[in-house]
């Protein structure tokens, strides 16, 4: 059973198969993702060509494809009579080393069917010509993260309904594009009168103030109210001689400085040089550099 927290800092719980017991295959295991920069690209194509963006999550994505490895187990009591007996695993279940693969490449023939073609630069963005009732020829986008899908023409619909036939398209995930991967978007329309897609990191940054606080709160402390800069006046973090924290805190240190990192890459640029001089402490973080990232949540707070 497997506890995780994901990018938008909901809880998840899967029971997945022990893929660590099983020998690497040769080829490749896991499903790439599209660059976030694709997805600033797409955005920016949308706007000026009046195309639409429909957002869907594919659900228990990996179980639609057949298993690659070959894989056997022992049934348990939840089989009933058949406990104990040897059966093979036929689905790509979480959890075994080829099943991001194997689901990628289901996906990736069916999108080829659909006429889509995986670019050079970005494998995961697929394009297929299109043209809009007025004439307007243009190429139609879709974007995948694993299972998440992103579809960028003038009727994103027609896609997303040809990929809900095949497979089972998450409740309420399917809808215009408001979230991504823990990032904020919307349409808005700019001074001179354009309209744009924006993308940020308001919801995610007050998601992880309040996973920071309530940390602090359980230990008797809480955040600074003042940090007009990202980190204290004068700090030196390679100067730092602080203790070094153990392992319960250098894992949080770590923690922090994944939530931070994922931050920047959905635009919270104001920090970019002080999150990569404090990720270089990573390994071995001392006390110091900890109360550093709580000045940095600290900033970022009033910065919101």
């Amino acid at each position: 059973m497997i506890f995780d927290i994901k990018m938008d800092f909901t809880r998840k719980a899967r029971l997945v198969a022990s893929g660590h017991t099983t020998k690497t295959p040769a080829s490749t295991t896991y499903s790439s993702v599209v660059l976030r920069i694709s997805v600033r690209i797409a955005f920016m194509f949308a706007a000026p060509n009046d195309l639409d963006i429909l957002a869907a999550d594919v659900g228990n994505a990996y179980l639609n494809a057949n298993c690659r490895e070959k894989i056997w187990t022992i049934a348990g009591p939840e089989v009933g009579l058949k406990a104990g007996t040897a059966m093979i695993i036929e689905e790509a279940l979480y959890g075994l080393k080829t099943s991001g693969a194997a689901w990628r490449a289901l996906l990736a023939s069916l999108l080829t069917e659909l006429g889509y073609e995986s670019t050079k630069v970005d494998p995961n963005v697929w394009i297929r010509p299109a043209v809009k009732p007025n004439r307007f020829e243009y190429y139609e986008m879709l974007l995948v993260y694993v299972d998440d899908i992103l579809v960028v023409a003038f009727d994103p619909k027609l896609t997303m309904d040809a990929i809900g036939k095949l497979y089972r398209l998450k409740e309420g995930s399917v809808g215009s594009a408001e979230r991504s991967l823990g990032a904020n978007i919307k349409r808005v329309q700019l001074p001179n009168g354009t309209m744009a897609w924006s993308i940020g990191a308001d919801e995610y940054i007050d998601n992880a103030l309040e996973t920071v606080k309530a940390t602090l709160e359980s230990e008797g402390m809480k955040l600074k109210g003042k940090a007009p800069k990202p980190l204290p006046n004068g700090y030196r973090p390679e100067m730092d001689v602080s203790p070094e924290c153990n392992a319960v805190i250098t894992k949080r240190y770590q923690e922090y400085i994944r939530i931070l990192r994922w931050a920047l890459e959905l635009g919270q640029v104001d920090v970019v040089l002080e999150v990569s001089l404090m990720s270089l402490f990573n390994a071995l973080p001392r006390e110091g550099h900890l109360e550093a990232l709580y000045h940095m949540f600290a900033y970022l707070a009033k910065a919101d």
